[in-house]
């Protein structure tokens, strides 16, 4: 707003809902606020959707089957991980490598697509930030049989293997781009005006 008595533009700043303590603030102050406010949001936006997996009922388990160890000639017996979309064209085949038979919940339903560039590509559309839970259900080592999250950058480029420690260290980094994002979206406005009135 515009300061009736020095005429120079002025932030305003009111913790108050009939803004009883307006106040006059720096920029700081007011992306502070906005930072606390975005936290407040993402930490009610986690709960609500942590409300609403609990709400929905657990997949149906998926028969189990069995197929030999390409390795071993051995029988391996898979039992697909809750909600597996996997096609597993393996069990047509009836052979494979233990270490190479995976399990994978995809999220297409919440996927955003961007359009990205790359090489000859003229910017087609790209999934940008979704998240698979995959599980590798025979494999020789236990510790890969627990399912994980893969987290799809851009199409075809992964952040894999994040327990669930680990997904928190991810959205916490995305979070931090975003409000970084924020201010670069500020200074492009601000670089945009002021390119502008140069060019009038």
């Amino acid at each position: 707003m515009t300061d009736l008595d020095t005429g120079q533009q002025a932030l305003l700043l009111s913790t108050d809902a009939n803004h009883g303590d307006l106040q006059v603030a720096t920029a700081d102050d007011v992306l502070k606020a906005a930072d606390a406010a975005r936290a407040q949001i993402n930490r009610s936006t986690r709960l609500a959707l942590a409300y609403a997996a609990a709400a929905q009922p657990a997949p149906a388990p998926k028969p189990a089957w069995t197929i030999a160890d390409q390795d071993t000639g051995l029988p391996l017996t898979v039992t697909c991980m809750a909600g597996c979309n996997t096609a597993h064209w393996e069990r047509n085949r009836g052979v494979d490598r233990a270490d190479e038979i995976n399990c994978t919940q995809y999220d297409r339903a919440n996927t955003v697509y961007l359009p990205v560039s790359c090489g000859s590509n003229d910017g087609e559309d790209w999934n940008f930030l979704s998240v698979e839970i995959t599980s590798r259900p025979v494999h020789p080592d236990p510790a890969k049989r627990i399912p994980v999250a893969d987290v799809e950058v851009s199409e075809d480029h992964y952040i894999t293997d994040l327990d669930p420690d680990g997904l928190a260290v991810v959205i916490d980094k995305i979070e931090q781009r975003v409000a970084a994002m924020r201010v670069r979206h500020t200074e492009l406005v601000h670089a945009r005006n002021e390119y502008l009135g140069r060019q009038a």
